[in-house]
């Protein structure tokens, strides 16, 4: 949930390039949670603190159906690399934690890098946090836990892929005519995890995926997808869970 976010960060402030951004709180996500409904399925939601703090009616739309996650995504999608703070990192991670807490009533246990980049203090700031999981790093299309100096972190990696988001391809600047070969990549990776019987994360953005095209071929995914036998939809704490106490998760 970048909606304006990204571009505040880095300092644009046209109306035309904002609104864009401000359609992922006010059209696209009524119709994903609309979607999820529809098949009665979990999500996680990863939202900068500012996000949430510009769009106050996101948290409960997203929370109303008891499904679904909320993580937690920076403060303002900094630049993690570019601050090159230890003390400035943790002070926007600590307000976003805190931003997010009240927000929902629950200390989020999942991250997800700004822009899926850390910095050499990251994997630190997360063990103090006392984070779950992490879902920023590209090293397994199936969960490992991180490693930090060689010293096993105890966080677990539920990885992403870029080539499992839309924005390179349907986003500002995207050469993709059609959401339709995207989507056909999606199902082929879901087909491969299917096969291997292990886990497929697909990262979308409701200021992207929300469009009315995009939209269409999600829905005919997920209904592929629920027709397979043993397909098990879950939110990233779910599956984090999962991992470290098999059985256990609910």
């Amino acid at each position: 949930m970048d909606n304006e976010s990204y571009l505040l960060a880095r300092g644009e402030t046209s109306p035309t390039a904002l609104s864009a951004a401000d359609f992922g709180a006010e059209t696209g996500l009524p119709r994903i949670l609309d979607l999820l409904d529809l098949y009665q399925i979990p999500a996680s939601f990863f939202i900068p603190a500012v996000s949430a703090l510009l769009h106050p009616e996101m948290v409960p739309a997203i929370l109303k159906s008891g499904r679904h996650e909320i993580g937690v995504h920076g403060w303002i999608h900094e630049s993690l690399t570019a601050l090159a703070s230890e003390s400035e990192e943790e002070r926007l991670l600590n307000r976003a934690i805190n931003y997010l807490t009240e927000a929902t009533g629950k200390r989020p246990v999942g991250y997800r890098a700004p822009a899926w980049a850390f910095s050499k203090y990251t994997v630190g700031l997360l063990r103090r946090s006392g984070f779950l999981y992490d879902s920023s790093l590209q090293a397994m299309d199936e969960p490992y836990e991180l490693v930090s100096n060689d010293e096993p972190t105890g966080i677990v990696e539920l990885a992403i892929d870029w080539t499992l988001t839309e924005t390179p391809y349907l986003g500002r600047g995207g050469t993709l005519p059609s959401p339709e070969l995207l989507f056909q990549l999606y199902k082929e990776e879901f087909d491969g995890a299917y096969e291997q019987r292990t886990m497929f994360v697909l990262t979308l953005h409701p200021h992207v995926s929300g469009h009315r095209a995009p939209l269409h071929h999600l829905d005919q995914l997920i209904a592929y997808m629920k027709s397979k036998p043993g397909v098990w939809f879950a939110t990233g704490e779910q599956i984090a869970r999962y991992v470290k106490e098999p059985g256990q998760a609910q």
